[in-house]
Formats: structure tokens, sequence, C-alpha cells
């Protein structure tokens, strides 16, 4: 949830500051930390700034987006630790009901023990927001009258058992996300929930350069109030079987692919049974241009109707570096999404989701850089109330140390 991109926020204060010198591009030193500032805005033209349904009445406005971010990176004993603040601000020029400012925080460490044993540890909180029209608002976005705000947050660690250099490894993890909405509704508060994970994977390399994995886990999903209605709550096991692999210099990729239960407390809901997956593809033919492709199956919280999402989604993307400043960049994305109903003499709704972009990137300065972008997103469902399309072009820019 945490989003990485840079900015400068602060920068007076740090400026200010008489204990604070330059220590190498980009990174400012404060005793034991290197502070690493950065700025991204842009500005865009959105054709549906409310994901209006096809057929109605759209908003087109400009929208200004300022983000400031400081990450403060230090070691502790030769292991890194970093914390961050972003902060974005979204303004549109024709909508003020859709302006918004949204908080991240992160803190993360890994830390090696020794050649077999390694931990690493996150924690994420963001303060956010959904757009009108997507979300729980999903083909309503006219219908209210401001975004709908939450709080969430990640807290996660793994341990790592095993050398480099070694045919096997382990890995366990546990992992806990909590999502609250910022609203007073019983149609919001049914959706505040938390997710707590546990899992192992073990990998034994096969051969000079491919690795069996196993990965099980499993998930309890809990939802904070659910008066008036069957709950939601279920119980998730998953266990994966693939592999990951370095082909060649150029390739890189992993594949798993097994079984998914997700078990409902209430009788009402019926329990799925499913096959999951997960893949990645990463070539690189030439060292100024990589082509990735991506899979998953898997189940989601529904956030709107039925017992939960069964998502499928594809991705291909495709950098390429015309000269040592220019570059592009596209990406298409396809994903179905099948809200499960209970009640099996209805249809369950089938939503399908199509996203384009493509940008051109500009490194001006080794302290700045532009971008020239498009986007294109495009729903259908069997559902009249929830198709839309929404296009968005703009230039965005990015300031660093």
């Amino acid at each position: 949830m945490f989003k990485r991109t840079k900015s400068i926020i602060a920068l007076s204060v740090i400026c200010a500051a008489p204990s604070l010198y330059a220590q190498e591009a980009g990174r400012i030193q404060a005793g034991q930390f290197d502070l690493i500032p950065s700025f991204s805005s842009s500005m865009a033209y959105v054709d549906n700034v409310a994901y209006a349904r096809d057929g109605n009445p759209k908003i087109y406005s400009w929208r200004a987006m300022f983000s400031p971010e400081l990450i403060a990176a230090t070691e502790i004993d030769g292991n890194p630790v970093q914390m961050g603040y972003r902060l974005e601000r979204g303004v549109f020029f024709s909508s003020s009901a859709d302006d918004y400012t949204d908080h991240f925080a992160e803190a993360s460490g890994q830390f090696e023990l020794n050649s077999r044993h390694r931990v690493n540890a996150i924690a994420q909180f963001e303060d956010g927001h959904e757009e009108r029209g997507t979300g729980f608002s999903l083909g309503l976005g006219t219908a209210i009258t401001s975004p709908d705000r939450y709080i969430s947050t990640v807290l996660g660690g793994e341990y790592m058992y095993g050398a480099v250099t070694s045919d096997g490894m382990i890995t366990l993890r546990a992992n806990r996300e909590t999502l609250d909405y910022d609203r007073t509704e019983q149609a919001y508060l049914i959706r505040d929930r938390v997710k707590n994970l546990v899992g192992a994977e073990f990998g034994y390399r096969i051969g000079s350069a491919t690795t069996a994995l196993l990965d099980v886990s499993q998930t309890f999903v809990r939802y904070d109030n659910q008066v008036g209605i069957a709950t939601r709550d279920s119980d998730e096991i998953r266990v994966l079987l693939g592999l990951r692999w370095e082909s060649t210099a150029a390739t890189t990729g992993f594949a798993k692919v097994g079984y998914k239960e997700k078990d409902f407390d209430a009788l009402e809901r019926s329990t799925f049974y499913g096959t999951d997956w997960e893949v990645g593809i990463d070539w690189q033919p030439l060292t100024y241009s990589t082509f990735r492709f991506s899979t998953s199956a898997d189940t989601r919280e529904t956030n709107g109707e039925g017992n939960f999402i069964r998502h499928r989604g594809y991705e291909f993307s495709w950098k390429h570096d015309w000269l040592d400043r220019l570059s592009s960049s596209i990406r298409i994305s396809h994903a179905t999404d099948e809200y499960v109903l209970t009640d099996e003499v209805l249809e369950n709704r089938d939503d399908e989701f199509m996203n384009y972009m493509a940008s051109l990137n500009y490194q001006a300065r080794r302290y700045l850089s532009f971008s020239l972008f498009y986007q294109l997103a495009d729903r259908d469902s069997n559902r009249e109330s929830i198709g839309y399309d929404r296009n968005m072009v703009g230039i965005s820019a990015e300031v660093t140390l």
C-alpha cells in the first residue's frame, strides 16, 4: 500500500539544520541517518472523474497532484533499516468534492543474523481514500458527495533458514492487515475487517538455475461488524507447487499453481474450492529493453454484493530505453471479477476490466525527470449499473536532491 514515489517533504527544515550536510547525490546525512527527500507532481485531464456508468453524465476536470516524501535510512550492525513518510494531495479544478489528502508511512528492516538465519520485517500505515465510483461505491460514483476514506495497516515479517549456497531454503512468514472505513453507516461498518496470515515456503534447488517450491498458507478473515447479515468471517487454506528459475541471463521467473479453500463460518455461505496460481516472467533480450508478464488467480473480499470475489488477472508490460535519457513504457492489464452469490437462483455478477497505460519518460537531469502519460480504464459487467470507461492524459515531474 505504501507508494514509493519520492518527495521533498520538509526540505526547508532539513536545509536549515546546521548539523545536516550533503553526503552524496540525493542524500543528506543527519547523525546515523541518510535522509532522502524528493517531490513528485503531475497535471492530468480526466474525462470521467467519478467513474460514471456508461450513458450517464460525466464530470470532466483537470487534476493536479503533489506528493512530497522523506525517507530516512540507516544500518544497524550492517543491516539496512529505513523509515519513510509520503503525503499526496490531489486537487480537481472542476470537481472540488473529489479533492483528497492521503498519508503513507512505512518502516522496514532486513537483518542477517548469520549465514543461515535472516529476518525481514515491515510495517505500513495508510490514511487513504477510494475515488468516487471505485471500491465500495462502484457504479454509484455520482450518487455520493465525497470519496470514501479509510485507514489500513500492514504488519509483516518473515524468517528464512538456509545458506545462500545451500540446496534447501525454508521461509516462515506472518502478516496482519486491517481495513477501517471512516464512515458510520452500517453499509460501511460491515466492510471493516482484519486478515491474519501465517505460512511457509520451502524451496529446493533441482538444477543450476531452477528451484522447486512448495508454498502453504492459512488466512483468517474476521469482520468487525456483521449485524443483521450472515457473517463473512472465513478461514482460507492455500497450497501451491511451482518453480523459480533463471534459465538464461535474459530470463527469470516463477510459476506456482495449486489448491484454494475458503470456508465461511456462516452456514448460509457455501465453502469455496478452487485453483489458485501465481506466475511472473521477466525477459530482457537487450540490456535496454525489458518485457514482463504476470498472471494470478485468487479470492478477494467483496466490496459490494456476494460472498467474495473470484479474481483472475493478466498483465503485460514493456520498458525500452531509446536513448540515455529517453525511455518509454507500456502496460496492458486484463482482469475478471466474479462476485459469488449465496442465492443460487440469482446469476453471479461478472465484471471484466481492461487497463491500458503508456508513458514517455525523459531524464532531464540527474535530479529531474519528466513523463508524458496516458491511461484508459474500461469496465464491463452483467450488471447495467457497473460499466464505465475513463481516460486520463497528463504530464508528471519528479525532483530529487
